[in-house]
Formats: structure tokens, C-alpha cells, sequence
């Protein structure tokens, strides 16, 4: 009976074709079930990923470089800082008559004939949805191409550096190139800060519909850009121009090839003024030629100093008390050293003399015997705390520490022609340094150019002047010093005078070495001094290489222009006469 009842269940044609729609729809339920658990849970990254890429929208909020200022009398005055241009660009999709674009953007952006030719099929193209015409146009120019109403043109806003004051100074700041859509400073400040006047990027994350456009009401995060970090700097633009401007006048008229000035605060480390040239326009960088003209001077080049390296090792003779001002030694015109024989400049003898005497004759082998007295390990340690052989810590990029290295051979005669400025290779911001320190009474202070940061919450950092050490003791400071002064009052280097002043400095006109060995006939001059000697307000430095018109030492040629940048020191810091 039990059988005959379950026969009977789905006895009808109608009740069969209901239980296999049921199994059908049933299968398919399982089938869905089964794909959903897939695309839910064993693929739902692939899929979350995809949906975001199609829903969710990125901006990236870029942040504004900081700028670069100089401050005087509690007011900021802009140096370097960022200007709004725009790009021109055009969707030749759009554009009915590119003759008629052609014609009327041309006069405008100032577009020469080979731009415009080139422009013209570009804008002809119907299936070229974008062509750049021209970046960096002005807002002026802007507008009076909006007026023009001209379909298929369109524009961009980009920032750029802007350099209100031009000629300032470019191997200071360095440089702001483009790379990889990313402004990225080079050389100078630029490059050495590049991270800290980048700023942070922000990013704005929304979400859009099927349609693509945003959904006003979807869900958004921000996460806002931090603008870069300021620099405030020491630079003193008034300083700066003036030596700036009077070693241009000397550079041109001897034919340099290069030439470099510096000025600094010996008490504190502070650049007051540094420029070289040939210089370049960080405004219009990719235009210059050589590559070599971006590194700056002042502290990438390293070179054989000369005589003016006399004065280290006079101080370290003087402190390690081995020679004193009237100490004599008898200069017969040579010295023999192993197979090697060491000479004056002029390869003459002068017979008895005294150490003020070899310092303002510039005697080599008077620096020579100072050299012998002490011996080459103390030499080498004194040569290395006045802070030759490393870099000095300024913040500039490609700074680079020189070459001592041959103070470490074996054999006198390394020690002996450094004792001169020969053999080794220094650069003129170490010199600043360490003619600073012999100013500063044997403290030698670390050189710095940026007075303050300030960060995008307006919070101010100040630098702190740096002591880097006690190089030689007070007493011996003020014996060099005394020197020095008389080297300026009545030596060779009397052209570096200012009349009623008291100057101390020294001059070196180096041999270059030459490619095959030994050294050519071409020269570097070089003047390192300070002043007022009684209480000295600037360091100062000046380089010229390679004279093509003019003198043939450095006495006669950097030392007047040295009496003209001291004298208007003088006046500008009103700093009364010495007698």
C-alpha cells in the first residue's frame, strides 16, 4: 500500500513537469551560491582591487616648495620662491580650423616659424586627443587667448621657480629640474634641502558612479600636502652685490678663467657673501653649456693653495713653541731633500732671516725650516684640526674635502713642499674656515649659510653657530695675526692696504700641476685676510685662475681688489680707524 501511494505522488504529466523545474531551478540556486562564495570570499581581493580602480578616484594634492629669503630688520625678502605659469595645450579633436588656432595663438605665445609649423598637422590630427603647445605662459597671455573663445584649446596651471632678484647668486641656490613629473632640486641649496623645500604630497580619495562622474555624497578621505620648508639665509645682500659686482669687473678685465669670492664671520662661521664665475641663471639652466659651471666653487673646487698655506703652518711652528717671530735660520737659496731640491719662488738665496721675514717675503724654505722643527706628524695633525682634508659641513651640495693624502707617504720632502701650499689640495671654503679661526683667536667655527627654517606651520628653527675646535691657543692667534699684519703693511701684499686701517692677509700665486707631472706656467692667485685686526668683523677670500691680461703674481692682482672689498666693509659695519 506504502508503495502504491508514493507511485501515486507525482502520478500527473503537470506534477512531473513542477518537481524538474524545481530540480532546475534548485541546480542553478547551488550554482550561484557556489560562484558568489568564489567571487566573495576566495577571489575578493582581485575583485575589490578591480572595483576601486573603476569607483574610487586619487588626486594628488601637490605641495608648494619652500622658498629661499634673505631677512633684514625683521623683513623677509624673497630670493627664491614659486610663480604660477601655465601650459597651452590642445585637443585637435575639437578644433574646427587649426589655421585659424594656429594664427591667432602665434602672435600671443610668440611662437617663431618653426614652432608653428611644427604645431600646425599636430592640430590637424582628428584622432589626437592632446598636444602640448607651450609651458611656462604668463596669466596675461592666458586670458587674451580665453578671449579668443577657441574650441579645442585648453590650459594647465604649473608651478616654477622664480628668482626675483636675478644674478644673486646661482651656485648658491643650484637648481629645480623636472624628473619623472617630480621638480627635484639639483646642486647648491636646492639639492642639499631637495627633501625638505619638496614638502609631503597630499591625496584626495573619491568615489565616482558607472557614469564616471564623483559622487558628491560617496565617501572621501583627504590627506592634506605639507608645504615645504623656508630657508632664511646669512647672506647679506648688500655685501653680496658689492663683491659680487667688484670681482666681476676684475675677473673680466684679467680674462680669467674663473673667479671666486667669499666672505664670512669669523666669530660666528656665517657666509656673509660667496659668488663665482662664469656663473649661471637657475632660471634658465638647461641653456648652459658646460655641466662643470653648476658645481660651485667655493666649495667644489680643491686646488693646490700656494702661499697662502704659509700661514697654517707658521701658526703650527708658533703653537707647538718651536719658532717665535724673530727665530733666524740661514736661506741659502735650496734644500736638499733626498734626491729632490726645494727652492724659493724666485730661486734666490736671501741669507740670514727671520720668521716674520720668510712670512712676508713668502720664503719657502723659511715655511720650510718652520716645517722641519715640528716635524711631520705634528705638521699633519695641525694641517688636519684647521680642517683641510674634510668636507667643512656648509650646507651646499658637491662640496668636496681636498687632497692630503700625501701627508700620509713616507718620506720629508710631502710634509716639507706642503709646508708651502704644494702637494696638496684644498678648497677656498676651508681657507675662509681656517683663516677664520686664526681670527677668531685660534677657535675654528664651521661655516653655515642658512640662518633659519621655517616650516609650513610658520614654527622657526635658528641656526646656532658651531665651534668645531681650539685649534691653536689665544696667544699664538694674536702673534700670527700681528704677522699677517705686517705682511700686509709692508710686504709684497701692501696693495691689499686700506689707509688707516689694520689688515692681516696673505697672498699665493700657485703653479697648476701639469697633466704629464711637474706643474705648467699657468697660475692660481689666491688672497685669504681678515679685519679690523683689533677686532676682526670679516673674513675674506678671493680666487682668480688661469689670468690671461694682467699680473703676473697674486699680490698685484687679487690684492687690490682685496683694499676695495676690505675698505667697503670697513664703511659699511662703520668701523672707525685704526690710526
Amino acid at each position: 500500500m506504502i508503495a502504491e501511494k508514493k507511485s501515486e505522488v507525482f502520478s500527473s504529466p503537470f506534477e512531473k513537469r513542477m518537481a524538474l523545474l524545481f530540480l532546475v531551478i534548485l541546480f542553478v540556486a547551488v550554482v550561484i551560491i557556489i560562484r558568489l562564495f568564489s567571487l566573495q570570499v576566495l577571489q575578493h581581493s582581485f575583485y575589490a582591487v578591480m572595483a576601486s580602480e573603476r569607483q574610487e578616484v586619487y588626486k594628488n594634492l601637490i605641495a608648494e616648495r619652500g622658498s629661499i629669503y634673505v631677512r633684514e630688520k625683521d623683513q623677509l625678502y624673497p630670493l627664491v620662491t614659486n610663480r604660477e605659469y601655465y601650459l597651452v595645450f590642445a585637443e585637435p579633436s575639437k578644433i574646427e580650423s587649426p589655421n585659424k588656432v594656429v594664427d591667432s595663438i602665434t602672435p600671443i605665445l610668440g611662437l617663431e616659424e618653426a614652432e608653428w609649423k611644427e604645431l600646425l598637422p599636430k592640430l590637424a590630427k582628428k584622432d589626437d586627443p592632446y598636444e602640448p603647445i607651450k609651458r611656462k605662459v604668463t596669466k596675461t597671455q592666458v586670458d587674451q587667448i580665453k578671449a579668443l573663445d577657441l574650441a579645442g584649446i585648453g590650459f594647465s596651471p604649473e608651478t616654477y621657480r622664480y628668482y626675483p632678484e636675478a644674478g644673486i647668486g646661482g651656485h648658491i641656490f643650484g637648481f629645480v629640474s623636472t624628473k619623472d613629473d617630480k621638480a627635484v632640486g639639483q646642486y647648491g641649496l636646492e639639492g642639499y634641502f631637495n627633501e625638505e623645500l619638496s614638502g609631503k604630497s597630499g591625496l584626495i580619495k573619491s568615489m565616482k558612479d558607472a557614469l564616471g562622474s564623483l559622487i558628491a555624497i560617496g565617501p572621501r578621505s583627504v590627506q592634506q600636502a605639507e608645504d615645504g620648508t623656508d630657508l632664511v639665509l646669512t647672506i647679506d645682500r648688500n655685501i653680496q652685490f658689492t663683491a659680487c659686482q667688484k670681482l666681476k669687473e676684475f675677473y673680466d678685465w684679467y680674462q680669467a678663467e674663473s673667479g671666486t669670492v667669499v666672505i664670512a664671520n669669523p666669530k660666528t662661521g656665517a657666509i656673509l657673501a660667496m659668488c663665482s664665475f662664469p656663473d649661471f641663471d637657475p632660471q634658465n639652466y638647461n641653456e648652459v653649456e658646460n655641466i662643470n659651471y653648476f658645481n660651485n666653487p667655493a666649495v667644489f673646487s680643491a686646488y693646490e693653495p700656494g702661499s697662502v698655506f704659509k700661514t697654517i703652518t707658521m701658526s703650527a711652528a708658533l703653537n707647538e713653541g718651536k719658532v717665535t717671530p724673530e727665530t733666524t735660520y740661514e736661506d741659502t737659496g735650496e734644500l736638499k731633500v733626498g734626491p729632490y731640491t726645494i727652492r724659493n719662488f724666485d730661486n734666490k738665496a736671501y741669507g740670514v732671516q727671520t720668521m716674520t721675514q720668510a712670512l712676508a717675503q713668502s720664503l719657502n724654505l723659511g715655511l720650510a725650516f718652520a716645517a722641519e722643527q715640528i716635524g711631520a706628524p705634528a705638521f699633519t695633525r695641525y694641517v688636519k684640526n684647521f680642517g683641510f682634508g674634510k668636507n667643512t659641513g656648509i650646507e651646499l651640495d658637491t662640496e668636496m674635502p681636498g687632497d692630503i693624502k700625501n701627508l700620509d707617504r713616507t718620506g720629508d720632502v710631502y710634509y716639507l713642499t706642503a709646508s708651502y701650499g704644494h702637494g696638496l689640495t684644498v678648497t677656498p671654503i676651508q681657507l675662509v674656515a681656517a683663516y677664520g679661526a686664526i681670527a677668531n683667536k685660534g677657535l675654528l667655527m664651521k661655516p653655515y649659510i642658512v640662518a633659519e627654517k621655517i616650516d609650513n606651520k610658520d614654527k622657526i628653527k635658528t641656526t646656532q653657530p658651531e665651534s668645531v675646535r681650539q685649534v691653536i691657543d689665544q696667544k699664538t692667534a694674536a702673534i700670527i695675526t700681528g704677522m699677517l699684519t705686517e705682511v700686509v703693511e709692508s710686504s709684497y701684499d701692501k696693495k691689499a692696504r686700506v689707509p688707516n686701517h689694520y689688515l692681516a692677509a696673505k697672498t699665493g700665486t700657485a703653479l697648476i700641476p701639469a697633466s704629464g707631472g711637474g706643474y705648467s706656467n699657468q697660475t692660481i692667485h689666491t688672497i685669504v685676510g681678515f679685519g679690523p685686526v683689533t677686532d676682526p668683523a670679516f673674513v675674506i677670500l678671493i680666487k682668480m685662475d688661469k689670468i690671461k691680461r694682467g699680473p703676473a703674481f697674486a699680490s698685484d692682482s687679487v690684492g687690490p681688489l682685496f683694499s676695495r672689498i676690505a675698505e667697503y666693509l670697513l664703511n659699511y659695519y662703520q668701523i672707525p680707524p685704526d690710526y
